[in-house]
């Protein structure tokens, strides 16, 4: 079972279009966690991180860490790392850096586009020679960059766009459609203003089966709250667990979720 791609298969999404919000929704060193849900399972624990890159003008580090909980520890630990240094006007990926330890499974790969001549340039491990792929027309995402996009667009009710990430050497396509923005009301939560987002994959990305649904709140933090990811393996739930705040940390029986993470090296940047 690769169950790092719970969480990242499905949401490589992808991206051509660079509308983003006047200012960022989140502040400099946000931190959000997140509980993974396979059925009754705790399975992962997923640590988001955005902060400016130094040095680097308009260009954010946005880092993932992702972590298994459970019996997916027990036979299939992961402590993987995912960075995106994006560049946010326009709004797109100038570097994805992989650094995986699944199952035992140590991988190190790094993705740089060269959008002056289309040009996409994979490092599948160190020592390894460098593979080439063309680049679509537009900017592209990677999965950190596509995450952080979707909290920036000014997302309208009934629209739908079409976005393109880079996941190793190959570029997908989604279409990501908001599906309602109101006061809405998920599982036993009281209702709240939120904005619905459906991803499906388009085009030629259709192979990969699946979709990704998740709200966020529609206020100026524009934070995911909750999130369904349905792909060959089931349905996952991944739930916000600490950054939110009261009222959007979910807290069954109104006590905080462990984070296991905190007690890993370097777990955070």
């Amino acid at each position: 079972m690769r169950s790092s791609h719970l969480l990242l298969t499905l949401l490589t999404l992808s991206t051509g279009l660079s509308q983003t919000l006047p200012v960022s929704p989140w502040p400099d060193g946000e931190k959000l966690i997140y509980l993974i849900e396979y059925g009754p399972l705790d399975a992962a624990e997923a640590i988001f991180t955005a902060k400016k890159e130094p040095k680097r003008e308009g260009v954010e580090r946005f880092e993932l860490y992702l972590r298994s909980r459970g019996p997916i520890e027990a036979f299939f630990p992961i402590r993987s790392r995912l960075t995106s240094l994006t560049q946010l006007q326009p709004w797109r990926t100038l570097e994805y850096i992989q650094d995986r330890s699944e199952g035992g499974n140590v991988r190190q790969r790094r993705t740089l586009p060269d959008y002056s001549v289309k040009l996409g340039r994979f490092f599948p491990a160190p020592g390894k020679p460098e593979e080439n792929f063309d680049l679509p027309d537009g900017p592209a995402e990677d999965f950190g960059s596509m995450l952080y996009h979707v909290r920036t667009y000014p997302w309208k009710a009934g629209e739908s766009i079409t976005w393109n990430v880079l996941e190793n050497k190959e570029p997908l396509f989604s279409k990501m459609t908001c599906q309602q923005i109101g006061t809405l009301q998920i599982e036993d939560d009281p209702p709240r203003p939120l904005i619905e987002i459906l991803g499906q994959p388009f085009g030629p990305s259709t192979r990969h089966q699946g979709w990704l649904k998740l709200w966020m709140t529609d206020d100026a933090r524009r934070i995911p709250v909750l999130a369904k990811l349905k792909f060959q393996y089931g349905t996952f739930l991944i739930r916000l667990i600490r950054g939110g705040g009261p009222g959007l940390d979910f807290q069954p029986d109104g006590q905080p979720v462990p984070i296991l993470s905190e007690s890993d090296p370097h777990s955070t940047p």
